[in-house]
């Protein structure tokens, strides 16, 4: 019988995976600006280089930090902290749920299209995904 290691998720694991992910993103960014690839000149991979690392820091940053900060705000056991922290908490799975969606939708476009470098928004979705996972995972108190 093969007894399977249960891992729970938690926030330092997301976090150790966000600075990995990180890493490759780096990596990655620095082939594209090296590396010519299509009729894209230098401005043009310098554009999809700080797009692809900004997006991925700023939407793992925004998703995961924001909303806590506005439950912050509000007033301890208040029913419109509770409403907001309910309403988060489904915003979360819908983000999940919708870059998964938007995923698919890219790797099948890439395939008919066979234009490869439109996968690195793949690499943006990670850290939305990375984002709602936290922020799920702060909501429910886990850490």
């Amino acid at each position: 019988m093969v007894h399977l290691k249960q891992t729970n998720l938690t926030q330092d694991k997301i976090h150790g995976i966000y600075k990995r992910l990180a890493y490759i993103i780096g990596g990655i960014s620095l082939i594209v600006l090296i590396v010519p690839f299509g009729d894209y000149d230098l401005p043009d991979r310098l554009g999809l280089a700080l797009t692809l690392n900004i997006g991925f820091h700023l939407f793992y940053y925004a998703i995961s930090l924001v909303p806590l900060t506005q439950l912050g705000w509000l007033k301890e056991y208040s029913t419109t902290k509770e409403l907001a922290k309910r309403g988060y908490t489904a915003m979360s799975y819908f983000i999940i749920v919708a870059c998964l969606f938007v995923s698919i939708t890219t790797i099948t476009e890439v395939a008919s299209t066979q234009e490869f470098y439109r996968l690195t928004t793949l690499l943006v979705l990670t850290g939305v995904i990375l984002g709602a996972l936290k922020l799920n995972l702060e909501l429910r108190g886990k850490k």
